[in-house]
């Protein structure tokens, strides 16, 4: 637990400290570099907030869409069965039969139309109102059908016919605009493996968002994205570098920062988090030894600064010196 007076630390800095406690000692009062592999992955950081904010954008599209989409064919529906009623000669037994058909079906549309503001699921959502402007379409039809037949007066019967079938155009293309939309969303969906989860929260350079802090703690941090299923909020770290066969420890760490954020933000830890590499998707479990282990990782980067040093490499590794940001001028790289 962090003191009165003990320096915060930002989740980006736990993962440089997990990379190589010397990398992140000789970052501290520096910038990091913007060389072309920083600005390259800056860019496709911003393409990734880009994608993910547009989920949300294009499902309340389709959603916007779906509810014209029920105005619409019911509209259809409602001129059509007045041009039956009044344009067309009672007396015809094959008019008023037809007549009765198209009512039911716009009755069954008006069922459609109720339980489709009753039901939960999007899915549920999008079905009942596909299903509404199917029986309002076909009750158009049976009504176009029905005015076709002589008329008292035929001119007037006619125009009733194009305004129910202009307005079925219309509502057609809101369906096709609604469909489009989702098929985008899907997409993004799947390419960042988000499955149906909600996606309140995206950071991104142009919009920079809230920054998560725990003040027990003195830790700060903003995640690539926060995930909302059902009552549960999961973070998600995006890296946009080469896909390792695991995921690695830094990148664990990252994660598990912020798990803690989301904890102490929402008061209920997440089951997990989210680490996407551009080839693979790793969920990690998020429970008291990883907490555990992100304190402790700041409780030794606060003993770090409070003797002013003291920090060595912890790998053995030349390939991990020769990617290091920071190998020039450090006394402990290797190779």
């Amino acid at each position: 637990m962090a003191s009165g007076g003990a320096p915060t630390i930002s989740a980006g800095d736990l993962e440089k400290y997990g990379y190589c406690p010397l990398n992140w000692w000789r970052s501290l009062g520096t910038a990091d570099g913007l060389g072309p592999e920083t600005i390259e992955g800056e860019r496709r950081h911003e393409e990734v907030a880009a994608e993910l904010k547009g989920i949300e954008v294009h499902e309340i599209r389709a959603k916007e869409s779906e509810r014209m989409v029920m105005y619409f064919a019911i509209a259809a529906s409602i001129v059509a069965v007045l041009g039956m009623a009044f344009f067309t000669p009672a007396p015809e037994q094959i008019i008023q039969i037809l007549i009765i058909i198209s009512l039911i079906w716009i009755l069954a549309a008006v069922f459609f139309l109720y339980r489709a503001e009753t039901l939960v699921t999007r899915d549920e959502k999008l079905y009942a109102e596909r299903t509404i402007l199917v029986f309002s379409m076909v009750a158009a039809i049976i009504a176009s059908v029905a005015v076709s037949f002589e008329a008292t007066d035929r001119a007037i019967a006619q125009a009733t016919v194009g305004a129910a079938l202009g307005w079925l155009v219309g509502a057609s293309w809101f369906l096709v605009r609604s469909l489009k939309s989702l098929e985008i969303a899907r997409i993004a969906r799947a390419k960042h493996g988000i499955g149906t989860a909600a996606v309140p929260y995206v950071d991104s350079e142009a919009e920079k968002p809230k920054l998560f802090t725990s003040k027990r703690h003195g830790l700060t941090g903003r995640p690539d994205a926060v995930l909302l299923a059902g009552d549960v909020h999961v973070p998600v770290e995006v890296k946009t570098g080469r896909t390792p066969r695991g995921p690695l420890f830094s990148h664990i760490l990252q994660l598990a920062a912020y798990c803690l954020l989301v904890e102490e933000e929402f008061g209920k830890p997440p089951p997990y988090g989210v680490i996407r590499y551009e080839g693979a998707s790793h969920e990690i479990e998020y429970n008291e030894d990883l907490r555990k282990m992100v304190l402790g990782k700041m409780d030794e980067m606060r003993s770090a600064l409070a003797r002013g040093g003291g920090v060595h490499r912890n790998h053995n590794r030349p390939g991990k010196c020769i990617g290091c940001s920071r190998r020039e001028g450090c006394p402990e790289r290797l190779g």
